[in-house]
């Protein structure tokens, strides 16, 4: 049929047909079914008949529809094998909408509607209301399946990405040589797995010709709608583009680079201007390498190369083309000279041009050809405005140089180290995660906490992603994100419904290889239970400059190689402050008088109510005879269990006080320790009698009238005074004093309707059993 007249009509009809079904299916009363299979034999003959045709009709559908690809269909033999094969199922319709969508977008012409036909500005008129729209176009965050055909399959020279060995230069001829292509071509032999840059020795030679230190007045730019842009996508084009560029003083360059569906990348486009013109090179030919003869302008120092930020660039142009750059100028690193407050091209664009690209174009996948004229123009503005704005900074550096520092050579010594860059294929270690695209980078900058297993996950897991992307040359976030590669890690999914809702919305590389990635998991889960963790192999950056040795782990390897950390035998901190003590062989080793010494010196304690003086002039005590514990079998007869009878109120007597552990020393010293017993609260049978209270209160108050007669006939020592801060106030007056003000009384009252407060012990006799 007529995909323009007939699809229409065909989908109306699909429509009408899918609303009556699902009509049909809603209205049937499901929970009577069972009921009707039991009272009728011929009711349950007809729904097994139409289950069984439905059943086979769906069989044939999925069949017909992984017909040709690598997707197994799932056989339907009963309603029970719909849940075992749901996933299958899902896969199969998940393959149905993909091809869909990419119908969908070839029927409705996005890839045509992108083409020069358009305005100038990217937009067109919708045909129905002459208004005007903005087109929609491929960008890099299309992770999914890549709308356009990879241009790498068409290259003369396949580039393989699971070649791990050092790349070699892809030039075959030098001009400009100092030193001879074979030479530049041999491997130096303190590094032999490494190709040196094979114009190392014409860029650290070059300098920059005499215009870059004169000050002269800046070379308007053309008009950018009257300049001539040429789109070069032919060898002539390329050949008749050089002869113009032969004849120019200074050039700016810029490329387009596209990373996303392809593991190294690809330069897409090349944009190259002269005062008078722009050119936009198609690096996406079959025959790209044989730009190789633009070296001629390159490599030649008497012409003035302008890049911005030429870090990448350098490196694209090796890897890709075989372009390498003599006499350089990176206006990057003239705006930093010149400490601009920020140093991107578009800053410097707004400064000397008041000129703003268009932001859209920014992340555009600039591998789609026929190229729309609104990429077109964004990519070659880049270009077209850079020799006006090298004019105004080569200016300002020679300004602002002075005799013992030229900023113009500041400039020339950083652009040549920015050349002197050699592209080397992205390889690490799979063990330590150093190296190009390592996980080890990925962990120092992930807050992430992962155990030994959820890390040997991590490891494995990064370790399959990388080799996917390889064997389908796509980038890694094209197999699943970073922001994925942790969730897994942290799951540890153990069947695949948990691995499809971990990873979702999962991408059509991994769900093509989902058992495999599943077994991965499993086995180095149970690896990683007896392996090291994150925290045993990083080690902190250290800012000093001296080296610095780890000490041994059980987790280093035996090469030496492999980072590792451990902790220290002494607290650094702390020091030894935390070391055990060896504790005394017996208690009576240690000294009342040295303790107290101890303690006052340690903790500001309120004087106390005698000194050891006093102990020691106080009458002595016998010691009490230490009662004989009680033996084994007794324990259990001893047990101690309280009788208590509610009654009013009553005093309550001292309790005894546990008799100190210097109670009892050497015959010798026996009747110190009993002049220490009077300081000391010890353990009584009964209370004294009253005729002992008033004698001792008697001899208190003769006590104190002595020492009162004595401190009336000595002067006031101030050395030996009791402190004041802990005095009780005297009374004044025969009035009770008034209660302090509490100012958080009634902020901690809690209101009525709050927790209940605890019912006071209602106060009783009690008496304890043995």
């Amino acid at each position: 049929m007529d995909p323009a007249a007939g699809f229409a009509p065909f989908q109306e009809r699909v429509q009408t047909s899918l609303m009556d079904v699902t009509r049909t299916v809603g209205a049937l009363p499901v929970d009577d079914l069972n009921f009707h299979r039991t009272s009728s034999a011929k009711v349950s003959e007809g729904l097994d008949e139409e289950s069984g045709r439905l059943l086979s009709l769906t069989s044939s559908l999925l069949k017909a529809a992984t017909a040709g690809t690598d997707i197994s269909a799932p056989v339907l033999s009963d309603e029970d094998s719909i849940d075992d094969n749901w996933r299958g199922i899902v896969d199969v319709i998940d393959a149905l909408l993909e091809k869909a969508d990419a119908c969908l977008d070839e029927f409705t012409g996005v890839i045509k509607k992108l083409s020069p036909s358009q305005d100038k500005d990217g937009e067109k008129k919708d045909a129905a209301t002459g208004t005007r729209k903005t087109q929609n176009f491929p960008t890099i965050y299309d992770y999914g399946p890549s709308k356009i055909p990879k241009p790498q399959l068409q290259f003369e020279h396949q580039v393989d990405p699971t070649d791990t060995s050092p790349f070699k230069p892809l030039l075959k001829t030098k001009p400009h040589a100092i030193d001879s292509l074979e030479q530049s071509l041999t491997p130096p032999t303190d590094a032999p797995k490494c190709y040196r840059n094979p114009y190392e020795t014409e860029i650290r030679a070059a300098k920059y010709p005499g215009s870059a230190y004169t000050v002269s007045p800046p070379i308007d730019y053309l008009p950018f709608q009257s300049t001539t842009a040429t789109f070069v996508d032919t060898l002539e084009g390329v050949k008749e583009m050089l002869a113009e560029l032969k004849s120019a003083s200074e050039i700016a360059i810029d490329l387009e680079h596209h990373d996303v569906h392809s593991y190294h990348g690809l330069v897409s486009l090349m944009q190259i201007s002269t005062r008078d013109k722009d050119w936009v090179v198609d690096t996406l030919k079959p025959w790209r390498e044989e730009l190789q003869m633009l070296n001629e302008v390159f490599a030649d120092p008497k012409i003035l190369k302008l890049f911005h930020g030429s870090s990448m660039d350098i490196i694209w142009l090796q890897r890709d083309l075989g372009l390498y750059v003599v006499g350089m100028f990176d206006t990057y690193h003239a705006a930093f000279a010149l400490s601009y407050p920020k140093k991107s091209l578009k800053f410097l664009l707004q400064k000397f041009v008041n000129f703003e690209a268009d932001k859209q174009y920014q992340m555009a996948d600039w591998r789609i050809r026929p190229l729309p004229s609104g990429m077109f123009n964004y990519a070659r503005s880049d270009t077209h405005y850079l020799l006006y704005v090298y004019d105004n900074l080569r200016n300002e550096l020679l300004e602002n140089s002075t005799p013992e520092a030229n900023l113009v050579d500041y400039v020339l010594e950083k652009s040549k180290a920015e050349a002197l860059q050699r592209y080397e294929r992205p390889v690490y270690d799979a063990a330590t995660g150093q190296g190009a695209g390592g996980w080890y980078d990925l962990m120092t900058r992930s807050p992430a906490i992962l155990n030994n297993e959820q890390f040997a996950v991590l490891r494995a897991v990064h370790e399959w992603r990388d080799k996917v992307a390889r064997e389908e040359d796509e980038g890694v976030q094209c197999v699943f994100p970073k922001h994925i590669l942790f969730r897994v890690a942290q799951t540890m999914p153990q069947d695949l419904g948990t691995l499809f809702r971990t990873m979702s919305p999962m991408t059509p590389l991994t769900k093509e290889r989902a058992p495999d990635l599943l077994q991965i998991i499993k086995t180095a889960k149970a690896e990683g239970a007896t392996g090291p963790e994150w925290r045993d192999i990083y080690v902190k950056p250290v800012r000093s400059q001296r080296p610095v040795q780890l000490p041994p782990t059980p987790h280093t390897a035996q090469d030496g190689s492999f980072p590792t950390a451990s902790r220290y035998e002494i607290s650094q901190f702390w020091g030894s402050v935390l070391d055990a003590e060896t504790p005394p062989q017996s208690p009576l080793e240690y000294s009342l008088v040295a303790s107290a010494e101890a303690l006052r010196l340690s903790l500001p304690l309120p004087p106390m109510p005698r000194t050891v003086a006093e102990v020691r002039v106080a009458q002595p005590l016998k010691p009490k005879t230490p009662t004989p514990a009680p033996k084994k079998e007794e324990e259990d007869k001893n047990k101690i269990f309280t009788v208590k009878e509610l009654g009013g109120p009553r005093k309550r007597k001292g309790a005894p006080q546990p008799p100190a552990e210097a109670e009892t020393t050497s015959p010798s010293e026996e009747p110190e320790a009993e002049h220490e017993l009077d300081e000391i609260p010890i353990e009584v049978d009964s209370p004294p009698s009253k005729k002992q209270r008033r004698k001792e209160k008697r001899e208190k108050k003769k006590k104190e009238k002595q020492s009162q007669a004595a401190e009336d006939s000595t002067p006031f020592n101030y050395d030996t005074a009791e402190s004041i801060l802990n005095a009780k106030p005297q009374a004044t007056s025969g009035l009770p004093s008034k209660r302090p003000f509490d100012p958080y009384k009634k902020a901690l009252e809690a209101p009525r309707t709050g927790v209940k407060k605890e019912k006071k012990e209602l106060p009783g006799r009690s008496f304890t059993f043995r």
